[in-house]
């Protein structure tokens, strides 16, 4: 059973906007994917059989959340491999029918593991394949002298109308002089053009704005070349620390007593996602207090509210949770140089053995973290070269 086809691959190009991953995967030549792909297969040849048509499935999947989360299953399967431990997939637990992802045991020592996903709803995955219909819209209009900076500053709830929008773009476009626009300049001094839009049947419009950027003048003319060049926001905001608790949301007692540590996996596609925001899930959110002495001076300290997944004010929660791994933006052609950190609970049912493939975070006695990197690189556990994949993702045609 295997992953990607075996047909002979030639379009070299880059993922366009609304591609799926494993479409994109499965579909782009170079030697550099390659490698990709055989990392994924052989990773894969070593799933446990009861569980490969699933993660199969869900790896060739057009929705890209589902591709995301068996990847991140294959890559957790994968580390504890790694580290010696023999792995279950599912295992079947006393008193439940629900099962965990992963049974780990190695010398006499056991650890459960659950992979969740802080992943976009399904209201926002549709709003995001709504701007994406869009900029793949746009990228087909006729452009020659100018590239685009494209902000989508309100999103209806429908579909754009994107081919009028081509249209009036390329009317616009079409009385610009390059010459007279300044290279390098800020936004501000670019020539600009905000379109708005009335969804039919809708109350909420369509506001993107545009801003023209000159090409040079040897590129110029040239067939085939993108015109979106810069993107800016698409009017959405993400909480982080959200995303990390309602992925933990009530794990710490999700398949009751299990005698042994429990370790829950989240993965964020979060680009701002970082160790504060963490802190803040795991540990509360961070809060000046101000105490006023009698004499009416006043002294300040940095505290946590006790809203924590694991703070509670007076006591620690959640303790059946020995510790949360946190795995930001996986992607398979970076695993050998991303760098993920497993957080311990201070004061656990269970505590964990040290996982050295991942850095780790404990509170220290002081109440600051304390952060160990891992002994080897990742490239090094994963027995891969550095750097790797070796090329260039999309080398220069001559």
């Amino acid at each position: 059973m295997t992953i990607f086809s075996g047909t002979t691959r030639t379009d070299p190009s880059p993922a366009v906007h609304g591609d799926g991953r494993f479409k994109f995967l499965d579909r782009v030549s170079g030697a550099y994917w390659d490698q990709v792909r055989d990392v994924i297969e052989d990773w894969f040849s070593r799933l446990c059989p009861d569980a490969q048509a699933d993660v199969r499935g869900r790896l060739r999947s057009k929705d890209n959340r589902q591709f995301s989360g068996a990847f991140f299953e294959l890559y957790l399967h994968e580390c504890l491999l790694r580290m010696g431990y023999t792995v279950t997939c599912h295992p079947v637990l006393k008193g439940t029918t629900r099962r965990p992802d992963f049974l780990a045991e190695k010398d006499g020592r056991s650890v459960y593991v659950e992979a969740r996903s802080a992943s976009d709803s399904d209201v926002a995955v549709g709003a995001a394949a709504r701007i994406n219909a869009v900029y793949e819209s746009l990228n087909r209009l006729d452009s020659p002298n100018f590239f685009l900076w494209i902000e989508v500053v309100r999103q209806g709830p429908g579909p754009l109308r994107a081919k009028p929008l081509r249209g009036r773009l390329e009317r616009w476009l079409s009385g610009l002089d390059p010459d007279k626009v300044p290279l390098g300049g800020r936004r501000d001094d670019l020539p600009s053009h905000l379109y708005e839009e009335q969804t039919e049947g809708d109350d909420v419009s369509w506001i993107i704005e545009f801003w023209a950027i000159p090409k040079s003048s040897e590129a110029r003319g040239r067939e085939g070349v993108r015109p979106l060049g810069i993107f800016g926001g698409n009017a959405a905001s993400v909480n982080d620390e959200d995303g990390i608790l309602g992925a933990l949301s009530d794990k710490g007692a999700a398949y009751g007593p299990l005698g042994a540590p429990f370790i829950v996996a989240v993965a964020s596609s979060s680009m701002s996602l970082d160790d504060h925001d963490v802190c803040n899930a795991l540990y509360g959110n961070e809060m000046l207090q101000i105490a006023t002495a009698p004499d009416g001076t006043e002294s300040h300290a940095v505290v946590r509210e006790a809203n924590g997944y694991w703070y509670a004010g007076d006591n620690w929660d959640h303790r059946g949770v020995s510790a949360v791994l946190v795995v930001k933006q996986l992607h398979p052609a970076f695993v050998g140089n991303q760098q993920h950190t497993i957080w311990e609970h201070p004061d656990p049912e269970h505590a964990i053995e040290a996982l050295p493939i991942w850095r780790s975070a404990i509170l220290g006695a002081d109440g600051r973290m304390e952060f160990d990197d891992p002994p080897r690189t990742q490239s090094d556990w994963f027995g891969l070269g550095d750097p790797w994949p070796i090329g260039e993702p999309f080398p220069r045609q001559a």
